[in-house]
């Protein structure tokens, strides 16, 4: 088999120079890195997972290494404020939606949560050994299109966050909001989850990803600031309290992500859109 060292030369001072100079070419470099590294860590888990499936601690064992691996290679930094907010005897996560980066500022800061478990779309389940993985980590799996087994799942969810003292993920938007300065109109099933289970609500906001641009094919190094704010009691609360907490939560976390975000785009002479 012919090889030559001249070639290879060549192709990594192309392939250098385009990813420099090409940001369609990086966008598609990075992301690929990204998914990989995550899928590839995912196969790697499987054997240790597998002799605790379930056990939310099988998160933090990956993330000891995962998060940082991710961050370095990306050049990413993720910011975590007001930690000191997170609940520890079991409550509802509430974050902001923007991009399958989220991944990354969660898995950065699992350690951090220690105890604690996602909700996701049961497609996520059939996702490689991305999505086996994720069931063997504890992710509640819910089947959006059918009402009757979201909410059965939702109240087996809110037993075990409370039996358990859980912190339980979830994305209140219930999709990707990308490339917008605002924040989809949120869903019920997460405050479902607190009135029903009577648990307080953690919100975390992301602020906006200025480095990232889907239309334009961007993906830059960058920043991101996730902020913890203070949790939000549903005690005494019943079902008639829902669309106000939910309104309450979404204004709370809306003021941050827009103040944090201006922070941060500020800070690296980003511009985000509006």
């Amino acid at each position: 088999m012919f090889f030559s060292w001249d070639v290879l030369l060549v192709s990594l001072v192309v392939l250098a120079i385009t990813y420099e100079t090409q940001s369609w070419f990086r966008y598609y470099f990075r992301f690929t890195l990204y998914i990989s590294i995550v899928m590839l860590t995912a196969v790697f888990l499987i054997p240790i997972a597998m002799f605790r499936p379930g056990n939310v601690h099988n998160t933090v064992l990956v993330a000891y290494f995962l998060g940082p691996l991710l961050n370095a290679l990306l050049g990413m930094k993720v910011h975590l404020r007001n930690p000191e907010n997170f609940v520890n005897d079991g409550s509802i996560i509430c974050a902001n939606h923007q991009s399958c980066l989220d991944f990354l500022g969660m898995i950065t800061h699992w350690p951090t949560m220690e105890r604690c478990a996602a909700i996701a779309k049961k497609e996520v389940n059939y996702i490689g050994p991305f999505g086996y993985v994720a069931g063997l980590c504890g992710t509640i799996f819910i089947k959006r299109n059918k009402a009757h087994d979201s909410h059965a799942t939702m109240n087996e969810a809110a037993e075990q966050v409370k039996q358990k003292k859980l912190k339980l993920w979830i994305f209140p938007e219930g999709t990707r909001n990308s490339g917008k300065r605002d924040m989809l109109p949120f869903k019920k099933g997460a405050f479902y989850i607190a009135i029903n289970a009577q648990l307080p609500i953690s919100p975390v906001v992301y602020s906006y990803y200025y480095f990232l641009d889907h239309k334009q094919k961007r993906f830059d190094p960058g920043e991101i600031v996730m902020t913890v704010l203070p949790p939000v009691s549903t005690k005494g609360m019943t079902m008639e309290d829902l669309p106000e907490l939910m309104e309450r939560v979404r204004n709370m976390m809306l003021e941050v992500y827009q103040s944090s975000s201006d922070e941060i785009s500020n800070a690296n002479n980003a511009q985000p859109s509006s």
